[in-house]
């Protein structure tokens, strides 16, 4: 029998990623694929990693296109519709002078009459904080929801990189508007141009209020945006002297929004006019022209094909590749889609170096399986708590750095939550008649009710073997051994053993109890954890 909960531990997982690691060879350089060398694995690894999976008919679908028409369907997303998701976001209003009926405040004291005023007020702001947290609520609904159902899987795959790289988190911002505003910010940028989105976050009024930039005065200025845009942003540290952030800092002065609108707001009489010698370039220079000098740079290129390749395709990257795609991206003036275009058409990104090495992000594991098994309703407030609860709260990057990722992913507390996440996930049915079950990372029931005997019937699997090999080909990027696909279907035929497949109709509710409990037991495997 099986034993999940080991399978997950760490030192089995760091196992698993070594043997992978050791069959791979680093050669250097970044060459294209062979189109001769497309096959269903490498379908599914694109697919899993320009986006977050999917069933094996949509893995099917794209192995059928080719290589290249595949991997332009999935970078030129902007030719399949948009996804439809409504949200209603409305920016703060502050709080209203509160309008009291003279005659009854005449017969009160001035105290009394103070007393009444505040408490009004008190009750009008708890009514704000209120909405606001509920608006808060939706908006990471309404994200998860796009993870899940958009049709653009790369876009948000993207919206997702971006979050992490320019984080900001809402506890500092506490503005929902402001946090919408900057999402969408990064999908109208996400695969688009890297400068106009620099541009953007220099704008962004969750970026300003979340580094102070909204106290960045010339008489005081806040180097916390100027540092950041340098370092974390753009450059990388090394690539710059604390000279060019005390400048660049001077540049921004003045760089804020309006309150009411959310609009930013360029205030000219606290901005720095005197000229600023930035990167031994001296000029009148603000924020706008600081973008322009960074992106002159030859460090600004190598750092950002660097986060992208290491998101994208894996940690161990030489510089011959990094210097190859720096040079994509600035003979196409920034533009994104011919990088990941070269990325993904590499001997590289298709090679055992990439190939079910990366340890999947919490919500990667989360929104895959969904993808993964084509589930599309979800209570995505649950599935929110859930990624939360395994160290990536969605809208909460834990500081300016974002998510480190890859092994950081797995501790004895995360490895925990990830196990527990399966069983809510697949324990209710929609012909098991049974409560759904609640969400143990605290945000309400799973109610997905993912019928898998309905999955197993168009597949046309009937067999414990079949039905081994159709979830592991949904779920699993790697191929299972022998030994681990001899004990799975072992455990369909244990003591209650599947009945054929003429009898699952009739037996549906049991049926759908046993493949369930199979479907746990493969995403608590350390080859599920992979992508």
């Amino acid at each position: 029998m099986m034993k999940p909960l080991l399978w997950l531990a760490t030192a089995g997982l760091c196992t698993l990623l070594s043997g992978q690691m050791a069959n791979a060879e680093g050669k250097g350089g970044l060459k294209p694929v062979s189109e001769d060398a497309w096959d269903y694995a490498k379908a599914r690894h694109l697919l899993a990693r320009a986006g977050f999976g999917g069933t094996p008919e949509e893995v099917e679908k794209l192995h059928a296109m080719g290589l290249r028409k595949a991997v332009d369907f999935l970078v030129d997303y902007q030719e399949q519709p948009a996804a439809d998701i409504p949200l209603a976001i409305e920016s703060p209003q502050p709080v209203k002078q509160v309008k009291l009926d003279r005659k009854a405040l005449a017969k009160l004291g001035p105290k009394e009459r103070q007393k009444l005023i505040q408490e009004q007020k008190r009750k009008q702001t708890q009514q704000r904080r209120k909405n606001e947290r509920q608006q808060f609520t939706e908006l990471r609904q309404w994200w998860m929801k796009r993870l899940v159902e958009s049709p653009r899987p790369l876009e948000e795959k993207l919206v997702l990189f971006w979050h992490g790289h320019f984080a900001t988190g809402y506890r500092t911002v506490k503005d929902t508007y402001a946090m919408y505003l900057q999402n969408e910010l990064f999908r109208k940028h996400a695969a688009g141009n890297f400068g106009q989105l620099l541009r953007g976050i220099a704008h962004d009024p969750a970026m300003l209020r979340y580094l102070d930039n909204d106290k960045n005065v010339k008489a005081r200025p806040n180097e916390n945006l100027a540092r950041e845009i340098l370092e974390l942003f753009s450059m990388g540290e090394g690539n710059y002297s604390e000279e060019d952030i005390k400048e660049a800092a001077r540049a921004l002065t003045g760089y804020t929004f309006d309150r009411r609108s959310v609009e930013f707001m360029f205030r000219r009489q606290v901005h720095d006019d005197g000229e600023k010698t930035i990167f031994g370039k001296t000029g009148n220079w603000d924020g706008d022209k600081l973008v322009d000098l960074i992106l002159e740079e030859p460090a600004t290129a190598r750092f950002i094909a660097r986060k992208l390749f290491v998101y994208f395709v894996h940690e161990d990257v030489d510089e011959q590749t990094i210097e190859q795609l720096a040079a994509v991206l600035r003979d196409n003036d920034y533009e994104l889609a011919p990088l990941l275009k070269t990325m993904f058409l590499s001997e590289e990104f298709n090679g055992p170096k990439a190939m079910g090495t990366q340890i999947k992000s919490p919500v990667q594991l989360v929104v895959g399986v969904l993808r993964s098994l084509g589930v599309k309703q979800a209570n995505y407030t649950a599935l929110a708590a859930a990624t939360q609860s395994m160290g990536q709260e969605l809208l909460q990057p834990p500081n300016v750095k974002g998510w480190d990722g890859g092994s950081a992913w797995i501790n004895t507390n995360t490895v925990f939550a990830r196990h527990n996440f399966a069983a809510p996930l697949v324990t209710q049915n929609k012909t098991s008649g049974k409560k759904p079950v609640r969400s143990r990372g605290g945000g309400g029931q799973l109610t997905q009710r993912i019928d898998i005997v309905g999955l197993l019937e168009k597949s046309q699997s009937g067999t414990p073997a079949d039905v081994v090999d159709y979830l592991a080909k949904a779920l699993l990027v790697t191929q299972l051994s022998e030994e681990k696909r001899e004990e799975l279907v072992n455990f369909l035929n244990d003591a209650e053993p599947l009945p054929p497949s003429t009898q699952w109709k009739s037996q549906r509710a049991q049926v759908n109890v046993k493949l369930r409990a199979l479907l746990v037991l493969m995403m608590s495997m350390p080859e599920y954890q992979l992508t």
